[in-house]
């Protein structure tokens, strides 16, 4: 069977870890799943600021692949960027984008040739491609090939692929992520530079999008994926319904979205009556009536207001608890689910009710002492 070897670290130097994300609560959401040993296998990191998201997802694979993690539980509260020692050489691997088990997927990489065994293009053949800026607008079904092919070797590693686009830009505009190692036989000049940008529906393609469902559905062990898109609506359900979807809003922006205090008002009483197991057919009545009456809002907006504050009730917790991270992201994926169950023209107060059923016990678990 064929194995993932490692790279040769003779001429390796030291290398500054990935930038800080700057993105809180994702930083918060992520350090409770390592710590609760609760990762799921497929994330989408939607937000503005791509290079944050791609520099989250590096820091994530340098905690699952450090040889030397410090010995920190939920009860010590560490930060993020203290699960990871930053000095083993897979520290420092990952801090490079070298790592063979962390793999960046855009349409700019895994360019191969046709045959029956995929086969990477030769370096003067990528160059040849480059210089006809005749790059191919979506990952195709042979790309995914390729990359089914090496998550098919197996490793010691926690395999990391990072689903994103890429822009090709002059090379006086510099990257704010560590170029990928797909990237390094395109960097080969001095004339551009390539660039993180978030995904869109048409980056995939319907059959290469079918080629690898299957394999983000049932991945093999140790495996996480991550996309990098702005919404969630920028890609395609399919992917979406697979995965859990993260907000990442950075310190700035975060700082910039509150919840109106009537609001809070009205949801602090309306989680709590959720929590006692109520009617949830009143309970669906009142929140339509407050927000969708009231305040004029639709029900998307509605629940992106619950949403929002669900997740600065999280964030502004003084003591952080295995149990309350586990129902914390158990509503986030049950509010996901009713927004695109409404996305896709579902009946409103249905999807409501269904969401009230499923979260009424996650927020019992939340608001407990």
């Amino acid at each position: 069977m064929d194995t993932l070897l490692e790279a040769d670290l003779t001429e390796f130097h030291p290398a500054e870890p990935p930038k800080p994300p700057a993105l809180p609560m994702a930083e918060t959401f992520f350090a409770g799943a390592i710590l609760s040993d609760s990762l799921a296998h497929g994330y989408v990191l939607k937000g503005k600021a791509s290079g944050a998201l791609y520099n989250l997802a590096l820091q994530v694979a340098q905690i699952v692949n450090c040889k030397q993690r410090p010995a920190l539980t939920v009860n010590d509260q560490p930060a993020l960027a203290d699960l990871a020692c930053g000095q083993c050489k897979d520290c420092r691997w990952v801090a490079q984008n070298a790592h063979p088990a962390v793999l960046t997927v855009s349409r700019f990489t895994y360019q191969v040739s046709d045959k029956d065994r995929p086969e990477l293009l030769t370096s003067e053949e990528l160059e040849k491609l480059a210089q006809k800026a005749n790059w191919p607008t979506q990952i195709k079904t042979d790309q995914i090939g390729h990359l089914i092919y090496q998550l098919g070797i197996s490793s010691e590693y926690t395999r990391v692929v990072i689903f994103t686009d890429a822009e090709e830009l002059p090379a006086s505009i510099p990257s704010d992520v560590p170029a990928p190692s797909e990237w390094r036989s395109l960097e080969a000049t001095q004339e551009r530079s390539f660039h993180i940008r978030p995904l869109q529906r048409h980056i995939f393609n319907a059959n290469s999008v079918n080629r690898f469902l299957k394999t983000l559905e049932e991945p093999p062990a140790r495996m996480l994926f991550f996309f990098i898109a702005e919404t969630e609506e920028q890609l395609l359900e399919t992917i979406v319904s697979r995965c859990q979807v993260v907000p990442c809003l950075s310190a700035d922006s975060g700082s910039g979205q509150t919840v109106p205090e009537a609001y809070q008002a009205f949801l602090r009483g309306f989680l709590n009556r959720l929590a006692q197991n109520p009617d949830i057919y009143a309970l669906g009545a009142e929140f339509g009536a407050f927000f969708l009456q009231e305040q004029g809002l639709s029900t998307t907006q509605a629940l992106e207001v619950l949403q929002l504050y669900l997740r600065q009730h999280f964030m502004g917790q003084t003591a952080f608890s295995e149990h309350g991270f586990t129902a914390y992201r158990a509503l986030q994926q049950d509010l996901a689910t009713a927004l695109r169950m409404i996305a896709s023209k579902t009946n409103e107060g249905q999807s409501l009710l269904n969401l009230f059923m499923s979260a009424s016990p996650h927020v019992q678990a939340l608001l407990a002492p």
